[in-house]
């Protein structure tokens, strides 16, 4: 008896000593990051997968100049001079990108206009003021990027200068805080535009946003595994399956996957994941989940290359 107790204390002082460091995040580099965050003039409205105006105001685009297609990649806001994406799709295209492209709703039109109802039940037309296109200065990728799984695929852009916040342009949280860092909810949202089917890396029509839910590894694994495909999902990953009925199907590199959660008593559309692979099978994507990165897992490395 006395070796069984012990050998499961021993078990246990194990898996304590197995326990992952707590995050420690560059205090002075935290500051860059704003606290009025997540917070759009209208909440995410619950139904529907078009979104409107003003509502997910965080969303960036990174352009690319001169390439053969247009190429597109998505990205977040996330202080007023960085915009939070993936480096793949710049390997891909071979370039630099040249410029980010901020409030914009859809492709379709300019300016960007929504019938938004009020709180006392009305609707009115609101519109949006033009884009906001800036250069981009300079960009850092993740140094362990790793180009044939795509794993560790972020990247930090930073804009030729500061880009002013306005009722459509706002930054989103990133989890910064311990029970953000520790604690990421079961439904999510993903924003993104469809692409062009023949030009896959060039998006159309308008902003959409599809219910997903954090979906354990184990389980995202065999999912994969059921379609020939074997991915080593470690905790930097993030799996999110989609819950319908309506469902993504195009790439969507560098989409945000994010939930309004309670911030310090006021509620934030906080960063959990950067959507990165799934398959383009329509048919598939109803039980195969989406592979994204884990934020979570690099806000050490967001926050340590970061500048003023």
């Amino acid at each position: 008896m006395k070796i069984f107790v012990c050998l499961i204390a021993l078990i246990a002082a194990i898996q304590v000593g197995a326990q992952r460091e707590p995050v420690k995040l560059n205090p002075s580099k935290l500051a860059l990051l704003p606290k009025e965050c997540g917070v759009a003039k209208y909440p995410p409205y619950p139904t529907g997968i078009l979104s409107k105006v003003f509502e997910f105001p965080w969303i960036a685009l990174v352009k690319f100049n001169k390439t053969r297609r247009p190429a597109t990649c998505f990205g977040t806001l996330i202080n007023q001079r960085y915009v939070l994406s993936v480096i793949g799709c710049v390997r891909k295209t071979k370039k630099d990108p040249d410029y980010i492209r901020l409030g914009e709703q859809s492709a379709l039109t300019d300016p960007d206009c929504s019938e938004l109802k009020q709180s006392d039940g009305s609707e009115r037309k609101e519109c949006a003021g033009p884009v906001v296109d800036i250069p981009i200065e300079s960009y850092v990728s993740h140094p362990e990027f790793d180009q044939p799984m795509y794993t560790n695929d972020l990247a930090l852009m930073r804009m030729s200068r500061e880009v002013e916040y306005n009722d459509y342009i706002r930054p989103i949280c990133l989890p910064t805080t311990p029970e953000l860092l520790n604690a990421i909810p079961h439904d999510l949202l993903l924003t993104a535009w469809e692409l062009e089917m023949n030009v896959p890396t060039h998006y159309v029509g308008e902003l959409e946003k599809y219910q997903v839910e954090n979906y354990n590894l184990d389980a995202c694994q065999r999912e994969y595994e059921k379609i020939g495909f074997t991915p080593e999902l470690e905790i930097n990953r993030f799996c999110a399956r989609q819950k319908g009925p309506n469902y993504v199907c195009t790439r969507m590199a560098g989409a945000p996957i994010g939930a309004v959660v309670d911030v310090e008593g006021t509620q934030r559309h906080v960063q959990f994941a950067m959507a990165k692979f799934a398959p383009l099978n329509c048919t598939a994507r109803q039980t195969v989940p989406i592979l994204a990165m884990r934020i979570t897992e690099y806000m050490e490395w967001i926050t340590d290359n970061i500048e003023a």
